[in-house]
């Protein structure tokens, strides 16, 4: 019998990164390491969804009018029910010492393998559905719900977690 198999996902440890961005008593050193490790998870595990829920210009909860700020003079942004990770936040009124740049380009790249990845996953189940037995199934199936864990996207993760309990 093999050893039980946990994930790795989600990064409990970026939470705090942007709980010492956001947080206006935290020394600055420790908020710009902070800023360069988030920054580098962002890269490194390909997670457009947070990377768009964080640092999006209009959308992003840790930039001015997104969703974290406290600005009444833009209008609340549009944001799926749900989605929101702003308890991660330090305060309602986050620190604007550091703030994660938006980089349109870095944002289209991250989701293009994004993409790519869901459509390998994807073949990957219809092929379990078509040719294995239900185990295969489930194990394809639950890829899916990792890959949204990894990628920083609560909303998906839940439907694929769901999804993948109920096999058809």
């Amino acid at each position: 019998m093999s050893d039980p198999q946990f994930s790795k996902f989600p990064h409990l440890h970026l939470a705090q990164h942007v709980f010492q961005i956001s947080n206006p008593y935290c020394p600055s050193a420790k908020q710009q390491t902070s800023l360069e490790a988030l920054q580098n998870a962002i890269k490194e595990h390909k997670m457009a969804p947070l990377y768009r829920h964080l640092a999006h210009p209009t959308e992003g909860i840790l930039n001015p009018g997104g969703e974290g700020s406290a600005s009444a003079t833009s209008p609340p942004p549009l944001k799926r029910q749900g989605s929101t990770l702003s308890s991660m936040l330090a305060t309602k009124n986050p620190s604007k010492n550091i703030e994660l740049p938006w980089d349109e380009k870095l944002y289209e790249e991250l989701k293009a393998e994004n993409e790519k990845e869901l459509e390998a996953i994807q073949k990957e189940e219809d092929d379990a559905v078509e040719k294995e037995g239900e185990t295969e199934i489930q194990a394809a199936r639950s890829k899916r719900a990792e890959f949204w864990a990894r990628v920083g996207d609560r909303v998906c993760l839940c439907e694929a977690f769901f999804s993948s309990r109920h096999i058809s």
